[in-house]
């Protein structure tokens, strides 16, 4: 299924289109997947639809309620996914920096991981991940049942350049706040505008096919790298509340997450500033120039 607007179709009818790609997409991953594997895949689903309505947002009355609609769906899972998350965190990242330093042994490093698997199980079953699986697909179809009724009048580039702009200075505002004030709140929040700035330059690629395909490539570099300093923030901070493992552990575990962390925002800075260096009005005009282009010469990408 292709998730792009198409600007020879009109815009409300493109949108409703994608979003609901992108629930049917959710509810085959429900009815489909391992659990831990369907949940990880609606909530992407979920994250892409407010997406969506997010670029058109200027447009669309009911914006509000249906980001709150799929928000908090996805919210049902975030704890399971959350404690998954860890785990991979561990194996993807943790592990392979541990072991180059030889802090950790190999027995110290299964039994981390055991403690990370149990605990997930643990928080699964408590929480009752099948029932959970069920109310998400249940506000999927809910959700669905609206599409088709989407107050959506405006058409062409007017229909997206409100929520385009939106999107991408808060991006820019926040690379900024991060920066400036280095915490774990501030990258989150770059992150996720960062993410969202990322599925626009996705959802408008057929104005210009290359140079959108790698900006958003470039996005995507940037998405990984903030991505990936959130999830070990979040390791470390789950790390100390809950005193997972003994003190001598996690204070190595620590000390390499920590520098992990920093290499990670260095990393980020200078691919950040070449993306958001552009005023919004002036990033706005030039998306619209190449919307307008593609309309009127039916231009190959």
């Amino acid at each position: 299924m292709d998730y792009t607007l198409d600007p020879h179709e009109p815009v409300p009818a493109e949108t409703k289109r994608i979003v609901r790609s992108l629930v049917d997409d959710g509810l085959d991953h429900l009815a489909e997947e391992a659990p831990h594997e369907a949940v990880h895949e609606v909530r992407k689903r979920c994250k892409e639809v407010r997406a969506t309505l997010r670029l058109v947002r200027g447009v669309l009355p009911t914006y509000s309620e249906e980001n709150a609609h799929y928000r908090d769906a996805a919210r049902r899972l975030s704890r399971i996914r959350d404690a998954q998350a860890l785990l991979e965190t561990f194996d993807d990242h943790v592990v392979p920096a541990v072991e180059a330093d030889e802090r950790l042994d190999s027995d110290r490093l299964d039994a981390v991981r055991e403690t990370l698997l149990d605990r997930r199980d643990t928080l699964a079953a408590e929480m009752d991940l099948d029932a959970r699986l069920d109310a998400v697909g249940r506000d999927l179809r809910r959700g669905s049942e609206r599409i088709d009724s989407f107050p959506l009048a405006t058409d062409g580039f007017d229909a997206v350049a409100g929520g385009l702009r939106k999107s991408y200075r808060r991006g820019r505002d926040r690379l900024a706040d991060a920066y400036a004030d280095p915490t774990t709140e501030a990258f989150h929040e770059w992150r996720k505008r960062v993410k969202y700035h990322r599925y626009h330059c996705y959802l408008l690629r057929p104005v210009w096919e290359k140079p959108m395909r790698a900006r958003r490539n470039e996005l995507k570099r940037l998405s990984d790298l903030t991505g990936d300093e959130h999830d070990l923030a979040v390791f470390r901070e789950t790390l100390h509340e809950e005193e997972l493992f003994d003190a001598e552990t996690r204070e190595t575990l620590d000390r390499t997450i920590t520098g992990r962390r920093a290499e990670l925002r260095r990393a980020a800075r200078p691919i950040g500033e070449r993306l958001f260096v552009e005023e919004p009005d002036a990033l706005v005009a030039r998306l619209e120039g190449y919307w307008r282009a593609t309309v009127a010469y039916d231009t190959e990408s």
